[in-house]
């Protein structure tokens, strides 16, 4: 197996490897970037249906309270 991707590297020019690196590439960004779409829309319907966006909503907005409330405590600095 080795001796056969040896033998591969050895007949195939830099440009070869540049153009099937490049097509494996696109390739691959753009399975990424379908699958992100659809997963995300599938997330999106399910809480639609279920009604769950205010949930999520609520969730954020306790985060974000949270920090707010923690960035406006005072720390005495240390000299």
């Amino acid at each position: 197996m080795l001796k056969m991707v040896e033998d591969s590297y050895k007949k195939s020019s830099k440009l070869e490897f540049f153009k099937r690196g490049f097509i494996s590439g696109l390739g691959w960004s753009f399975g990424v970037t379908f699958g992100f779409l659809i997963i995300s829309f599938l997330l999106i319907a399910v809480l639609r249906q279920l009604g769950g966006l205010p949930l999520v909503g609520n969730f954020i907005a306790s985060i974000v309270e949270a920090t707010i409330s923690q960035l406006s405590i005072q720390t005495s600095i240390v000299r």
